[in-house]
């Protein structure tokens, strides 16, 4: 699936759309900044008349127009993408899908490169992002030898559905971890509960809970469980 969309077959019409730039890197975009519009320019360098039968993204940011859908041999047209950063915060390549016939194979992929920066009311709230997720903090403190539990709300500004969980193999035998909901659509809060269980010995006033889900490195993805001496 996934060479699906990074590297797709594309039908035999791939060789007759001549574009100027496949690739568009974007200049850096705030979240609150306005749609922006970048334009795709293509020639029918073919020798029969194509038509452009649909526009497929990657992204619901993300919407792609054609100036014409039939193209004689020689014609040109535009296809104009208008992406919208709100909500969608961080790194990513989005892709537009250009077909001429039926089926599954497109005859171009294009490529938008963005790099948008979080948005005043989104920073304010969770000023804390861990690739797809913000949270409103990354630390929790149990009072040493009471029970406990702790719970951080995040929200989901990815553009997929997200299936959040811990590696457990690195979970020290003092904390359990749960995830509600187990997945959280695009846009959606969720909420990351730590158990401290003061039977179990912690292996230090410090640890780490390590987030499993977001395709970071264990640097960027844990939450820092302090233990500090009870009443």
């Amino acid at each position: 699936m996934l060479d699906a969309v990074v590297s797709p077959r594309l039908s035999c019409d791939s060789a007759s759309l001549g574009f100027h730039v496949r690739h568009i890197v974007a200049p850096k975009m705030n979240e609150d900044d306005a749609p922006s519009v970048f334009v795709y320019e293509l020639e029918n360098i073919g020798t029969e008349r194509l038509e452009i039968r649909a526009l497929r993204t990657t992204c619901s940011c993300l919407t792609a127009t054609a100036g014409k859908q039939s193209l004689e041999p020689g014609d040109n047209t535009e296809i104009s993408v208008r992406y919208d950063p709100k909500g969608h915060p961080g790194k990513f390549e989005r892709r537009i899908f250009v077909y001429t016939r039926e089926g599954n194979e497109p005859a171009a992929v294009l490529r938008l490169s963005v790099d948008v920066s979080a948005g005043a009311d989104m920073a304010g709230e969770w000023p804390v992002q861990m690739g797809a997720i913000r949270l409103r903090r990354s630390e929790v403190a149990f009072a040493e030898g009471l029970r406990a539990v702790e719970k951080l709300r995040f929200i989901n500004v990815g553009n997929k559905p997200l299936t959040l969980g811990c590696e457990e193999a690195f979970l020290p035998e003092c904390l359990s971890f749960e995830a509600r909901p187990q997945t959280v659509l695009s846009g959606q809060e969720g909420e990351i509960v730590i158990i401290y269980d003061p039977q179990a010995r912690p292996p230090g006033k410090y640890m780490k809970v390590i987030l499993k889900g977001l395709g970071l490195p264990p640097s960027r993805s844990s939450i820092t469980v302090s233990i500090f001496p009870g009443d």
